[in-house]
């Protein structure tokens, strides 16, 4: 049972680690910083490719503007021998030099290009075309008799230069973006940390502890110590509202038990000194009474104790409940052939938890109370006893109506008000207990296609079948 509870509750701190609120913050601080600088990145990029790309338009501009003036000068046949001259001289790599010069009929008079662009000497257009397998920046224009001329600039080396920024940027993309997130998650771990601190203090909550507090930090205070001064006076105020309550519960079972033990005392010395029948029977009831009193008393003090308790299994020892129950049952196998019922047993053995022995019986002893006070007089009672464990009570009375189900375990109340006796407590018993043990019970119906539907009382591991 314990190490159920302890497996229940590693896994979920796994799963808050899982979810870890800090690292999501890490991850998006460095998920932001990636945007950010992929932002810069393009916005950068598109500025230097725009004036890598002007800045050799304007040097094709006046190559093309020189080249214009020399065969208006010269001619033909000069701006042919220039054209040759440069060519000759131009590098074979980087922004080299394409020209390409037709005539009015279209046939190329000199130059390096092999075909002439789809650009408009109309309107001197400027554009990006190809020269073989060489991306060009080019320039056409038309000048005079039809003569059409071309001027271009290879854009090997401005695409080189954008390939390694390009390259620069993702390295610098990379480093910031891990930095961010070690910053980030060097941040989120001390988060985590405090965090955990306040969690841990109510772990220690959920296992008894109500002395814990989450400790002071050094430096400047901030929201998480704000925080943890909350915690801790509200932890200092249940603390006090809880020893309130003891001190209350102890008053009471001081103040009302043992004065009404002590009238219970006096009736039974009137009861031995009186002979008159009527007195006697006057005695009795209010002796029936008082110990009505002192159960209602009773039961209400451990149901409130093992509210309180609920979940705390560390300090409980390891009880054989198989060996518990067995002897119940065979106390209670003598009450139930009196009550005209047959109890079977069957019981797993070598089932070891650890539990109050005290509360556990009394949970099985409710349990087969209600279910002798409820079996219809011929039937069958049966008691199961399960690892896990799981602890079933079926009768064949008369069953719990549906409207009922959901409220069978609330204080006070009974199903069937017109048969019950007492106070309708012992399913509400049984429900603390169960809670105090980690356990959860509920019923059903023990044959549903009978007039007599009959109770199932289940009680088994919370979360479980």
């Amino acid at each position: 049972m314990a190490q159920k509870s302890l497996a229940q509750k590693s896994l979920a701190q796994k799963s808050l680690a899982q979810k870890s609120l800090a690292m999501a913050i890490a991850l998006r601080v460095a998920l932001a910083t990636a945007l950010v600088c992929t932002v810069v990145f393009v916005l950068v990029y598109a500025v230097l490719q725009h004036q890598s790309r002007a800045a050799l338009q304007a040097t094709i501009d006046t190559d093309i503007a020189g080249l214009s003036d020399i065969y208006r000068v010269e001619g033909p046949d000069g701006l042919s021998q220039r054209l040759r001259e440069r060519l000759d001289l131009a590098p074979t790599a980087g922004e080299r030099p394409v020209y390409i010069v037709v005539d009015a009929q279209g046939r190329a008079l000199v130059g390096d290009a092999t075909q002439w662009p789809k650009l408009d000497t109309a309107v001197s257009e400027a554009g990006i075309t190809k020269a073989g397998d060489e991306t060009i920046l080019a320039r056409v224009t038309q000048l005079r008799g039809g003569v059409k001329i071309m001027a271009g600039r290879s854009m090997a080396l401005a695409e080189q230069s954008l390939s390694q920024t390009r390259l620069l940027f993702l390295a610098a993309l990379v480093l910031i973006v891990g930095g961010a997130f070690f910053i980030g998650e060097f941040g989120a771990r001390k988060l985590r940390r405090r965090i955990g601190a306040i969690n841990g203090v109510f772990d220690s909550l959920y296992d008894g502890d109500f002395k814990a507090r989450t400790p002071a930090t050094a430096g400047r205070p901030d929201e998480l110590d704000a925080l943890s001064g909350h915690v801790n006076l509200t932890l200092d105020r249940v603390e006090r509202l809880l020893k309130a309550q003891r001190d209350v519960s102890d008053n009471i079972a001081h103040e009302v038990r043992t004065p009404l033990t002590a009238l219970n005392q006096r009736l039974e010395d009137a009861l031995a000194r009186i002979d008159d029948p009527e007195a006697i029977t006057s005695l009795h009831q209010a002796q029936d009474q008082v110990r009505g009193t002192l159960r209602l008393l009773d039961s209400l003090l451990d149901i409130a104790s093992a509210e309180a308790q609920r979940g705390d299994l560390r300090a409980l020892p390891e009880v054989d409940l198989s060996e518990l129950a067995r002897q119940l049952c065979e106390l209670y196998e003598a009450s139930a052939e009196e009550a005209g019922l047959t109890l079977t047993a069957d019981i797993t053995e070598g089932i070891v938890v650890r539990a109050d022995a005290m509360q556990m019986s009394r949970l099985m002893v409710n349990l087969l109370d209600n279910a002798l006070k409820y079996g219809a007089a011929g039937s069958a009672l049966r008691f199961t006893l399960r690892p896990g464990p799981v602890i079933t009570v079926e009768d064949e009375g008369q069953g719990v109506p549906d409207a009922d189900k959901g409220r069978v375990f609330d204080r006070y109340h009974r199903a069937h008000a017109s048969m019950a006796k007492g106070h309708g407590l012992g399913l509400a018993l049984v429900a603390a207990i169960a809670g105090r043990h980690n356990l959860s019970v509920r019923v059903e119906d023990s044959h549903p296609d009978r007039v007599n539907k009959g109770a199932r009382f289940i009680v088994s591991p919370e979360g479980g079948a």
